[in-house]
């Protein structure tokens, strides 16, 4: 008998079987890695358009920091100006007081003279007792001399009295000046000019000795000729008539300058007091334009940076869905907390403040059942800190009751969603839901209850579902309502897990209150 040897099957259905399921994990992992990068792809879409918008409000703001920097440039120089013409004014007060010093020396040289020349005449007529006649002569001579000497010294002593009142105003002129170098904060010297001067001092300096030395020698001259000879004597006196004469018209030609100069040093004071008024107008001005830029830039920043706690906010047409069951004024199960419940009414207008491009609003507040904050559900227009105040207002006259039906307050704030063009949801709880539908009869009837988590849980996966499915379900030419949430004092995963997952499911965020 031949043995038949049964033919190889090259596919067996145990294989089959295999490669049916590999091929089916491969068409599972395809569309779970598919889901993941179209939300990636929708993420980095939004982020995109916030930088490039960020981008644009910063180069703005950029530009007008850079107007204001030259704006602040072109002010320092004309301060620099300023401190220059101050330094100037320096200057000429300087040039006043050497010029008031020089002409005390003159005045201390000419009554120097005088005295010399009184005793040299003294000398000369003790020198003509042996000619009594000629004695006689000089003697009267002596004494006109004498009396133009005093009143020479009477003018001298004037002009010292005027010379001090000149003083006096230099001081008070000086007391101006430092006034004004304090305000400016900035003086300089200007070192070539005052050169310039010192050396035009030093000339007269030089011709003034240059006119004593002089001076000495005519009189050396007068006293070898009263000692010679009356001639001589009489010379004498006339050469002291003219040095006399020529020493007041000096005294008289500097008086004159020196009143000129005090004249223009007190116009120039007066044109730096006026060009100091104008540069404090100027400051003030700028100081001015500096607020206002400064609180566009504050404005701008705001616009810019609509945020809070990393939620993007934004949203023009939109519902604050604010859970008010008596959870929300406790710390935990049995601890009551005043403070929780004005923190979260705080928490709404933060984020009523920051969302931005917000045109329209309504408020929906619930807990085992949900209505309108204001009126019946129109929407309301925003107008900023008042909206603001009105709402915080109209929160902090409501006391938390109840438990937590977050169904019929979603289902009141979709209401407006196909009538009303609500785009933006903000939801404030600290709960998962405790009731409401999505519970079958058994479930409902069942002894022991569920417990709280379990209640919640298939509570949270109902209302899930219904948001996907009706409320939210894709609308043509409508985008899907984003979902934010915003928890308060969770300490259990499963809370935070739940409104994690129904801000995601609905393109939104969610962020986490710490405990107080």
């Amino acid at each position: 008998m031949r043995v038949r040897h049964k033919q190889p099957t090259l596919v067996s259905m145990w294989m089959l079987d295999v490669f049916c399921c590999a091929l089916g994990c491969v068409t599972l992992l395809f569309l779970f890695n598919s889901r993941m990068a179209s939300d990636e792809a929708a993420a980095n879409r939004t982020a995109l358009i916030d930088l490039r918008t960020t981008e644009r409000s910063l180069a703005a703001a950029l530009a007008e920091l850079e107007r204001l920097r030259l704006r602040l440039n072109s002010e320092s120089q004309e301060r620099e100006k300023l401190a220059a013409a101050l330094s100037q004014a320096e200057g000429v007060k300087l040039k006043l007081t050497d010029e008031v010093r020089e002409l005390n020396a003159r005045l201390a040289a000419a009554t120097t003279e005088t005295a010399e020349l009184t005793k040299k005449l003294a000398q000369a007529r003790q020198e003509a007792k042996a000619a009594k006649a000629l004695a006689e002569a000089t003697q009267q001579a002596l004494n006109a001399a004498e009396a133009k000497a005093q009143s020479t010294a009477q003018e001298l002593a004037a002009a010292r009295g005027r010379a001090a009142e000149a003083d006096e105003v230099l001081r008070k002129k000086h007391k101006e000046v430092e006034a004004l170098a304090r305000k400016l904060s900035e003086m300089t010297a200007a070192a070539d000019e005052l050169s310039r001067l010192l050396r035009k001092r030093d000339d007269e300096k030089v011709l003034l000795v240059k006119q004593t030395v002089d001076l000495q020698k005519q009189l050396d001259d007068l006293d070898g000729r009263l000692t010679a000879s009356l001639k001589e004597l009489e010379d004498a006196r006339k050469a002291a008539k003219l040095a006399a004469a020529r020493a007041a018209e000096e005294l008289a030609a500097t008086r004159a300058k020196a009143g000129e100069e005090l004249r223009a040093a007190q116009n120039r004071v007066k044109d730096l007091l006026q060009q100091l008024n104008d540069a404090n107008a100027t400051i003030v001005d700028l100081q001015g334009d500096k607020a206002k830029l400064a609180d566009k830039l504050d404005k701008l920043q705001k616009e810019t940076e609509a945020r809070f706690a990393g939620i993007v906010t934004s949203g023009k047409r939109v519902v604050f869905l604010i859970d008010i069951s008596g959870s929300m004024a406790k710390r935990d199960a049995r601890t009551a907390d005043p403070n929780k419940w004005p923190l979260v009414v705080e928490t709404v207008g933060k984020v009523m403040r920051s969302v931005a491009g917000l045109e329209k609003y309504q408020v929906v507040i619930f807990s085992s059942s949900a209505r309108f904050l204001f009126g019946s559900g129109d929407w309301l227009d925003y107008l900023g800190q008042k909206s603001i105040d009105a709402v915080t207002k109209a929160l902090l006259e409501v006391t938390p009751y109840d438990d937590t039906n977050l169904y019929a307050g979603f289902e009141k704030a979709f209401s407006l969603r196909e009538s009303g063009g609500l785009d933006t949801i903000y939801l404030f709880s600290d709960g998962l839901p405790t009731s409401g539908p999505g519970l079958t009869l058994a479930e409902q009837t069942r002894q022991p209850p569920l417990s709280e988590i379990e209640l919640g849980e298939r509570l949270g996966r109902h209302l899930r579902r219904t948001l996907k499915e009706v409320w939210n379900r894709p609308l043509p030419n409508r985008p899907p309502v984003r979902i934010h949430a915003v928890g308060f004092y969770f300490d259990s995963p499963d809370l935070g897990a739940f409104l994690w997952s129904l801000a995601r499911e609905n393109d939104g965020s969610f962020v986490g209150m710490s405990k107080p």
